[in-house]
């Protein structure tokens, strides 16, 4: 008994019929993830444990392409389409890295990108470019780890335009806190990262983590930074720590809003 596949429309001899969604596909696209399963997707959703995932993926618009069938938008591109992944936390990774050699190769790139809180009403670009920068191969490590780590995380609980709101308005505000509260420049992502770091902390609390090999959960560690951060600001540590805070603030303030979104549509 032939089919064809819903997805790429090749005609099967033996097709597979999926037991999530129902649909026939051949043997390149009989697996779930290679065929994006509502089905699947669906049965997860209702298998979460209430408030502990989050994850809300927003439905694919209906179209006249595609008048919300499964697969049938997929069948009218071009097979020789390349796909685009949505992991864009490995993105804003590469740009990190990417920028940094950038800065060592051009020694005037890092001040005409860097923020300068006295020169930021002339050179506006600074308070979004200043977090692709670093100052050091261990600053840009350490930042791209935490980002490695909880990056992927968030942006799948939460969606990947989602997780572009969360980490750059934190970075945003993270500058506006530092321009407040100091005159130095400042550059680096970890503004950002903080609000990464707090706004999974406000979603999924029981997350554990190693801080210094010490196991906690991600709220704990959350307290600590915090702490730390208050604790030294005006220190003159060469840390922007009210960057820092900004950052983990509108973290907070975002995974409040989210969890308030999810709790509502839950009812």
């Amino acid at each position: 008994m032939s089919g064809i596949c819903s997805v790429c429309g090749k005609k099967e001899m033996l097709p597979y019929k999926c037991k999530f969604c129902g649909w026939t596909y051949c043997s390149e696209h009989r697996l779930p993830e290679n065929h994006e399963c509502t089905g699947l997707e669906i049965l997860k959703t209702q298998a979460r444990d209430s408030g502990r995932i989050v994850y809300n993926p927003e439905p694919e618009p209906v179209s006249k392409q595609n008048m919300g069938i499964p697969g049938l938008s997929r069948r009218i591109k071009s097979p020789y389409a390349i796909p685009v992944s949505r992991n864009y936390s490995l993105y804003i990774m590469v740009a990190c890295v990417v920028v940094f050699f950038l800065q060592q190769l051009i020694p005037a790139f890092t001040g005409l990108f860097l923020l300068v809180p006295q020169l930021a009403a002339i050179h506006p670009w600074t308070v979004f470019t200043y977090m692709f920068l670093h100052g050091s191969g261990i600053h840009l490590l350490f930042n791209m780890l935490v980002l490695f780590f909880f990056g992927p995380i968030l942006e799948r609980k939460i969606g990947s335009y989602k997780f572009l709101s969360v980490y750059f308005g934190a970075g945003l505000f993270s500058a506006l806190g530092h321009m407040v509260f100091s005159g130095s420049p400042v550059l680096g992502a970890s503004g950002a990262i903080y609000g990464i770091f707090a706004c999974l902390a406000i979603l999924d609390p029981e997350i554990r983590v190693y801080v210094y090999f010490i196991p906690m959960k991600i709220a704990q560690a959350l307290v600590l930074f915090a702490a730390i951060d208050i604790f030294f600001m005006g220190s003159n540590d060469m840390i922007a720590h009210a960057a820092h805070l900004s950052g983990l603030a509108f973290g907070l303030y975002m995974g409040l809003k989210l969890k308030k979104g999810v709790s509502k549509s839950a009812w």
